[in-house]
């Protein structure tokens, strides 16, 4: 019973923090966190990591189950994707920790559990909005007119495919990032002189981040098919009307992101064991690149296996990897190596700055971080800091270049299945 009580608890608090948040009630957001955090207990950081991705692996292979894919494609999600990430990860972990990484105590095994169901909790509060939005949207959809009521479904092969193609582009990208690996050593470089530090970061260990990275690549990507296909086999398609509102989201990312995104990030930041439980293997690098998956190995599970509220980016083929891994994630998860082009998400990585909406400070992080005010005035050299808007721009429009390249050299994109697709029209 006392176990279900802290579950409840978590959640209710959970629900809390992320009220108090958008309705500015920063006193009784600040209360609800803590009462989060005393739900938690202390675990060393290597023991957390090694349990995060053995269990992570563990979590993909049974959604993949439920979701209903092919033997080939769950072959290939264990070869190309959960393999390099768990043999990948234990040995950056190993680089990092050394033999740290394996003192799993009985005492930091129950607490990890115990860190894991609290986590749970919080995934709940945000698998709950999911739910939530998609019943409001299916309601709105009611007032529209009856051609654009309906949804499209692909076959399951086609999406399979698309998978594993995006993995295959993204490792592509991540050789990239291994050739030009001195430019990014010099981008951090540059970030570091802004900020007036010292900091350097050498080729060896850029190539060790650059692997590490790159491993994970596909961790929001399987998560979200998986999640997408098991809810569109229980009965419950994405409709034309979610499609909208998920690409106007994504449109409108630095603005969406403060909605849902920002308060629990600013949560796994705030609360240390939450912090690696589900987010530190995006931050355990000293400098960011654009093959991260934007999240830890279970935070995409307790974001409700969404960045934002409408889980539908995964059910069309391509779609995420357009809208998200080459457009706004490559713009964000990057060390230009120029200081024109630094951004807050690149002090947020290299420099662990307080600022957790992403490129465009929420008005809680105006109010109560201490790096917007130390160095807002340092960083008007920056075009993404003097003009906030230009972050959703460039990540239009790299969206829109990359997109075109994928399609016309690659020979593959969404364009080149749309034909596949069924329309179901309900109106």
């Amino acid at each position: 019973m006392e176990a279900l009580d802290k579950f409840l608890r978590a959640y209710a608090f959970t629900w809390k923090v992320g009220i108090c948040y958008n309705a500015k009630c920063w006193e009784s957001h600040a209360e609800a966190t803590k009462e989060i955090q005393e739900l938690f207990v202390p675990v060393a950081t290597g023991p957390t990591l090694v349990l995060n991705v053995v269990s992570y692996v563990i979590l993909v292979m049974f959604l993949n189950w439920a979701a209903g894919f092919s033997a080939d494609y769950n072959r290939f999600i264990a070869l190309y994707s959960l393999m390099p990430t768990l043999v990948m990860g234990l040995c950056y972990y190993y680089y990092i920790f050394r033999q740290n990484m394996w003192q799993i105590s009985l005492s930091s095994l129950l607490g990890w559990l115990n860190n894991w169901a609290m986590a749970m909790a919080i995934s709940l509060v945000s698998f709950s909005q999911v739910a939530l939005r998609y019943f409001a949207l299916l309601l709105l959809e009611g007032l529209l007119p009856s051609a654009w009521k309906g949804y499209v479904m692909f076959p399951m092969s086609t999406i399979e495919i698309s998978v594993q193609n995006s993995i295959l582009m993204l490792y592509l990208m991540g050789l990239a990032l291994l050739v030009t690996c001195p430019l990014w050593c010099e981008g951090f470089r540059v970030v570091q002189e802004c900020l007036g530090r010292d900091n350097k970061l050498s080729k060896s260990e850029a190539l060790m981040e650059i692997l590490y990275t790159t491993s994970q690549l596909a961790v929001v990507l399987q998560v979200q098919t998986a999640l997408a296909m098991i809810q569109m086999r229980t009965g419950f398609p994405f409709h034309f009307i979610h499609f909208v509102v998920v690409i106007l989201e994504y449109i409108f990312l630095h603005q969406m992101v403060q909605f849902k995104f920002a308060w629990l990030h600013k949560l796994c930041h705030e609360i240390q064991p939450l912090y690696r439980l589900v987010h530190l293997e995006h931050h355990i690098c000293k400098g960011t690149y654009p093959t991260s998956p934007a999240a830890g190995l279970w935070e995409v599970w307790i974001e409700g296996g969404t960045l934002f509220f409408c889980n539908t980016l995964a059910c069309v083929p391509y779609f995420y990897f357009n809208a998200n891994s080459v457009g706004p994630n490559l713009v964000v998860h990057n060390m230009w190596p120029h200081k024109s082009c630094i951004q807050w998400h690149t002090l947020h990585h290299v420099a662990h700055s307080d600022i957790y909406a992403v490129n465009v400070p929420s008005e809680n992080d105006e109010k109560f971080s201490r790096d917007v005010k130390h160095y807002r005035e340092r960083l008007q050299c920056s075009f993404f800091i003097r003009h906030p808007a230009m972050s959703d721009m460039a990540g239009f429009v790299m969206t829109f270049i990359l997109g075109l390249a994928v399609h016309y050299v690659g020979g593959i994109g969404l364009f080149h299945v749309w034909s596949e697709g069924n329309l179901h029209f309900t109106g």
